[in-house]
């Protein structure tokens, strides 16, 4: 069944540019063994659970998602191994730079082999208005299991709806930044002044990617009795200091998008049951005391935290399926508000105990989303199983994020105890 994008939509497919690529990648490194094959069968399985999934976008200016004609699972799926050269950031950084094809639907899993001796990666990447939290979820949500499952159901029988006869001056544009540029006024002015930045450059991505302790995060929020969320941004915020210092540059607040899941009666029906609301603040990266960095954090969130809108973090783990890959998707949709800002900071939470792909556990999880408008960094912070992912993407280079972000969590240990 065809369905027409949205306004909202619209502006997120716009910044999708061919010489500046908007995408998230959601990576699990996986201990077990699956194929090509068995990837393609399983989703083919359970693609019906996000039907856009097989739909592309089709009839700009008048835009709809509609069905594929020629949708195949296995062609969005492939399987090779990572270079011997390359580091996984490398290869993720250059991934972030390729574009989707918008003649078909905007994803691709891979199965990345040897990411470590005998370990595998399922690296998926989708453009995030596929996802809109409520009546389409993500496809990734859909494929884990809470136990592993070796069998493979077999593929319902699915076909093509012929696509709504939209019949415009422009049908068939594939370019809706183009198409909001060509036409006057109306919805697509909105989406047009909703995009910051139109490029004919290749936008150099670099990506690094840190990991901590749920543990030692919830020391740091006991002993300075604020919010592992507050602790997060602090570490986030240590990284975006420790790379303007490598970059020789004077430390400044950046003024950062840090979206906020809202419970809204009205919303509740939804896949997610909260809003994904924009908000921002300034890091404080040029405070020199880490304690005060965290500090200053803690009073920022506070006023959003006591007015009690806020969903309580249990509530969104104990979401059905595997809901990181949705509210990671959702949560950076939220660059459709049009604010100008230079960091985007997705703090989703994850289950804590464990999922499989198939009967292969899932060991580590992460997501990235590329940087788009006025970013220079876009992190994505993810938990799973008592360990938490930071994971940034900038258009500079993040030499030292991990340590910046280790360091930091070590500091404000001594300083809570």
């Amino acid at each position: 069944m065809s369905e027409f994008v949205s306004v909202t939509e619209a502006a997120l497919l716009a910044r999708d540019q061919p010489k500046k690529p908007w995408q998230q990648v959601f990576v699990l490194l996986l201990a077990g063994a699956v194929t090509r094959t068995e990837l393609t069968a399983r989703i083919g399985e359970r693609i019906g659970y996000a039907p856009r999934f097989r739909r592309r976008v089709d009839g700009w200016p008048v835009a709809a998602w509609v069905d594929d004609p020629s949708f195949s699972v296995a062609g969005h799926v492939r399987q090779q191994r990572l270079p011997a050269d390359q580091s996984l950031e490398q290869w993720l950084a250059d991934l972030l730079t390729e574009p989707l094809d918008p003649e078909h639907p905007l994803w691709q899993a891979i199965v990345l082999d040897q990411v470590a001796p005998g370990r595998q990666a399922l690296v998926f990447r989708c453009h995030p208005a596929l996802v809109d939290g409520y009546d389409h979820v993500h496809l990734l949500q859909e494929l884990l299991d809470e136990r592993p499952i070796a069998e493979i159901g077999s593929t319902p029988r699915w076909e093509p709806q012929p696509a709504p006869g939209l019949g415009t001056a422009l049908s068939g544009l594939r370019d809706p930044l183009r198409a909001a540029q060509e036409v006057a006024g109306g919805l697509l002015g909105l989406v047009e002044n909703a995009v910051r930045s139109v490029t004919v450059t290749e936008r150099r991505q670099h990506l690094a990617t840190a990991e901590v302790e749920l543990a030692a995060v919830k020391v740091v929020r006991n002993g300075f009795a604020c919010t592992v969320h507050d602790v997060l941004l602090a570490l986030v915020t240590a990284g975006l200091r420790g790379q303007a210092r490598r970059l020789g540059r004077t430390a400044a607040d950046p003024v950062a998008l840090v979206p906020l899941a809202i419970s809204e009666p009205a919303v509740l029906e939804s896949a997610i049951g909260c809003r994904i609301a924009p908000s921002w603040l300034s890091l404080p990266v040029a405070e020199v005391s880490a304690a005060e960095r965290l500090s200053t954090i803690a009073t920022l969130t506070r006023v959003r935290s006591d007015s009690g809108q806020c969903v309580r973090v249990p509530e969104l783990v104990e979401l059905a399926g595997f809901a990181p890959p949705t509210l990671h998707a959702v949560t950076v949709g939220s660059v459709g508000a049009g604010r100008a800002h230079q960091v985007l900071v997705a703090d989703v939470p994850g289950p804590q105990r464990a999922r499989y792909l198939g009967t292969a556990l899932v060991e580590q999880v992460f997501g990235c989303t590329a940087t788009t408008d006025t970013e220079e960094v876009s992190v994505g912070v993810t938990s799973y199983r008592g360990r938490i992912s930071l994971t940034a993407v900038a258009t500079r280079p993040l030499d030292g994020w991990a340590d910046d972000v280790s360091a930091e969590l070590m500091m404000l240990i001594k300083e809570a105890q």
